[in-house]
């Protein structure tokens, strides 16, 4: 009679499926460049190696904007006074009134990034050998 302990073992071993990593929260460890990210309590550590982030976290993001409207609401301080331009006089401006509609165009770049203690959403990829920090979160 064969010894049927270690086909026993994996047949019972093949109902303990590892736990994979699952999208969390992660805390900001060290700052960009040098992301450095803890998650499940400080029992995991992300490190720059295994990280990719949102472009819109970095602190160089750029995008171009354009803005087409309606004016709903201005205000001015009685106190303003414009200056003279050219065949027209200094002026009080004590009130203004009337409607339009606006257009603007312009370049939106982020100045800002990540700090630490910052709370962001991981997502992990490759078995959790590589994340991606998807956000930037905030506790209710």
């Amino acid at each position: 009679m064969k010894d049927n302990s270690n086909f026993v073992a994996k047949y019972f071993k093949s109902f303990n499926k590892e736990k994979e990593f699952q999208p969390c929260i992660g805390t900001v460890i060290e700052a960009p460049p040098q992301l450095t990210i803890s998650i499940l309590n400080g029992k995991v550590i992300l490190y720059p190696r295994m990280l990719y982030m949102n472009d819109r976290l970095f602190d160089d993001y750029t995008r171009q904007y354009k803005l087409v409207g309606e004016i709903t609401e201005y205000s001015f301080d009685n106190k303003t006074n414009s200056s003279a331009v050219s065949n027209h006089p200094e002026h009080p401006i004590p009130k203004l009134a009337g409607n339009g509609t606006y257009k603007a165009q312009g370049t939106f770049i982020n100045t800002d990034t990540l700090v630490e203690g910052d709370l962001v959403k991981v997502t992990p990829t490759e078995g959790g050998q590589i994340w991606i920090v998807d956000y930037k979160i905030r506790k209710i």
